[in-house]
């Protein structure tokens, strides 16, 4: 095989999409204007107005009023920094057959890393894969970052990381549904080939 030149990506780019991109970016600047650095977010049944409506998942309308928030909040740092202690939360709470614990809080230097476990309560049905589309709400004297660094699981639990920057006080904590909309579905890979290790 050889050495091919890049091919330059046609661009479908049209005055549709103009037009439409162009109503988005002003109202999201009047929305900027109006919310002066605060941040505002819909009651849950508008939330699920809407997503009948426009046909759009809650965590996905979700994701988007986050994102457009405009609160002046901290820059999340790319590393937590040194290890400084571990706070204990051990908050717990049980929604729709599933148990959600808030467990402990590494505290760095730059942030505080938070973990959740859900668990499924009754294991009579079986669930292969859980995928929360979830994100950790902080709730405290000052505007907290957040952002999801980690999850894995399976067999119907799934443990959650989260970022958060200042590093924690003592906070109330919340998860709320977020969910980008053009998130791709994770690639399966099933691993069912025999594996011989030699001598």
């Amino acid at each position: 095989m050889g050495w091919t030149e890049f091919q330059i990506v046609p661009n479908e780019y049209n005055d549709n999409f103009r037009r439409i991109d162009e109503n988005l970016l002003q109202l999201l600047s009047e929305r900027k204007s109006l919310t002066k650095g605060k941040r505002y977010f819909p009651p849950k049944d508008l939330m699920e107005e809407w997503s009948s409506k426009y046909q759009m998942e809650i965590p996905q309308i979700s994701w988007l009023l986050h994102s457009i928030n405009d609160r002046g909040l901290p820059a999340i740092p790319n590393e937590p920094g040194e290890l400084l202690s571990v706070l204990s939360i051990l908050k717990k709470s049980i929604v729709n057959g599933f148990e959600y614990a808030l467990t402990h809080s590494m505290q760095h230097e730059n942030g505080s890393v938070v973990f959740l476990e859900i668990k499924q309560i009754n294991n009579d049905d079986t669930i292969g894969y859980l995928r929360p589309q979830l994100l950790l709400e902080v709730e405290g004297q000052q505007e907290y970052s957040v952002r999801q660094t980690g999850s894995h699981g399976g067999g119907g639990q799934t443990s959650m990381k989260f970022l958060v920057s200042p590093r924690l006080p003592e906070v109330m904590f919340a998860l709320i549904p977020y969910a980008a909309p053009m998130e791709s579905p994770p690639k399966e890979v099933i691993l069912d080939q025999e594996v011989h290790f030699g001598q």
